[in-house]
């Protein structure tokens, strides 16, 4: 009803936004929004159509590992370029830099899923405020699909999302899928399957981080063997305790979606690259079964970024051209049409 109500003001009001002193007639702007709960200011870029009140607002959610506003990954700007198709199409959308980097405050490393979700809400609500007869929605890549379903499910001014390969598993088992995936396709089998997931177990445990380190030092060690020993594998063995047992990748391990997909009930798009390794396609059925009303879609011959590629692997994603495919970007847009389209 909310959405509804908004729609149809949206249709009937002449709106008229002021960001940093410059009119809506102006096609980029930057901002800053504050994440009051966490005392963060995230900086960003508004960009709106040139012509014409937008037909919604949508905000941005980067994926797993720090990122500017443009998501920028190995040479691509996938975000800049969904953010230009969309505003081109009659669509306001918000873009911000992580915590930490560009413009934006805060500590990345001490953070978790949990304070991104927060960073999000945030911005969906400057947008509510600012665009307040307008539907506002979150589309989000990896990760940041986590954080658009989390909205979507818990957040009231959150009126619709569009999740790029967001995970449909718990932590756990995306990781051990995706380690899986990537070994089967670059090596034709996967001989550390009981490794790994021992050491998740560990890291997704409530065991302290001490008694957790000890623990995965000696599975490591005993792994290794003499090997062990050197002073370069002591280091690459110490850089990955660090990352298992960081704040972030605990909690991310421990996560579960069920409930939050299933607990939605607003406007959902879900694509999934029929090739991706990180997020797997097979993610997608698991949405369709915990939530009916979603939208899913397998995008064919596309990878985790939703570039069209050939092994979907990641040292591919460097070589291909496009930042985002001219079949994703249509995909999404002509899905909003279907609802907001006047």
């Amino acid at each position: 009803m909310r959405m509804v109500n908004k729609m149809v003001r949206g249709v009937l009001a002449s709106l008229m936004v002021m960001i940093t002193g410059l009119s809506l007639a102006a096609a980029d702007k930057e901002i800053t929004v504050l994440n009051r709960h966490d005392g963060v200011k995230l900086a960003g870029t508004l960009s709106v159509p040139d012509s014409m009140t937008p037909k919604a607002v949508v905000v941005m959610a980067t994926g797993s590992g720090q990122q500017n506003r443009d998501e920028e990954i190995m040479g691509h700007k996938p975000f800049k370029t969904i953010a230009r198709h969309l505003v081109a199409n009659g669509y306001a959308v918000l873009r911000m830099d992580d915590r930490g980097i560009g413009g934006s405050t805060g500590n990345f490393a001490e953070s978790t899923t949990d304070d991104f979700v927060r960073d999000i809400a945030a911005v969906v609500s400057f947008a509510d405020s600012c665009f307040s007869e307008l539907p506002v929605g979150v589309i989000g890549h990896s990760e940041g699909g986590t954080i658009a379903i989390r909205n979507a499910a818990h957040n009231p001014k959150c009126d619709f999302i569009v999740t790029l390969a967001a995970p449909a598993w718990s932590g756990d088992s995306v990781i051990m899928s995706q380690c899986r995936a990537m070994a089967v396709r670059m090596a034709g089998r996967w001989d550390g399957e009981a490794l790994q997931r021992s050491l998740l177990d560990v890291a997704k445990s409530d065991m302290p981080d001490a008694q957790a380190n000890t623990l995965i030092y000696m599975t490591l060690a005993q792994n290794l063997g003499e090997t062990s020993k050197l002073t370069a594998v002591q280091q690459q063995m110490a850089a990955q305790i660090k990352m298992l047992l960081s704040p972030w990748y605990r909690e991310m391990l421990r996560y579960d979606p069920s409930a939050d997909i299933s607990g939605i009930n607003k406007p959902w798009l879900a694509l999934n690259g029929e090739l991706d390794v990180q997020v797997l396609p097979e993610n997608l059925s698991t949405v369709s079964e915990k939530n009916p009303g979603a939208i899913t879609k397998l995008m064919s011959g596309h990878n985790h970024l939703f570039q069209r590629a050939k092994t979907g692997l990641i040292q591919e994603y460097a070589a291909i051209q496009e930042d985002v495919s001219p079949e994703t970007l249509d995909v999404i847009t002509k899905w909003l049409d279907g609802i907001f389209g006047r």
